[in-house]
Formats: C-alpha cells, structure tokens, sequence
C-alpha cells in the first residue's frame, strides 16, 4: 500500500513541475485565458491527472494481491453443475 501512495506523489509531482516550469516560462500567456480560466485548466489537469493515476494504482494493486483471481474461480461452474446444464440442455 505504501508504493500506491509513493507512486501517487511522484506522478503529481511530475505533473506539478511540469506545470510550475510552463508558468515560469510564458505564464500561460500562449493560452489566451484570462487567470480564472487558467486556474481552472490546472485545476482541471490536476483532478484528472489524479483521477487517472489513482485508477491505475488501484489497477496494480489488484492485480498484485490476486483478488482478482478468487473472484474468477469462484464464478467458474462446478463439474457437477456443468454436467447438469448440459443433461437439461442448457447452454452458455
């Protein structure tokens, strides 16, 4: 769980240096956005850069803990209730 938030801070680090370095070179002048509309585009770009790197971690970590694997072997059909299904002739 650490290396999540690890890798959570070193993404939106990233994500703010980049954005800091652009503000020092042009100010978002290039834009044409007045200051409320370029503190939304960060604030947006920031959510979303967070959103997205929140989903991923969460990605790897289920995939790391193996969750996903009971949960498929669990919804998998036993050979007696897959014998069953076909005598009645049903099928998937």
């Amino acid at each position: 769980m650490r290396w999540i938030l690890a890798f959570s801070a070193l993404a939106l680090g990233g994500l703010a240096l980049v954005l800091f370095v652009l503000w020092a070179v042009s100010g978002y002048k290039g834009l044409g956005l007045d200051t409320v509309g370029t503190i939304a585009v960060i604030v947006g770009v920031t959510l979303t850069s967070a959103l997205g790197t929140g989903l991923m971690a969460l990605l790897f970590y289920s995939d790391r803990s193996n969750i996903d694997e009971e949960v498929y072997h669990a919804a998998q059909p036993s050979p007696e209730q897959d014998g069953e299904n076909s005598a009645r002739g049903h099928s998937r």
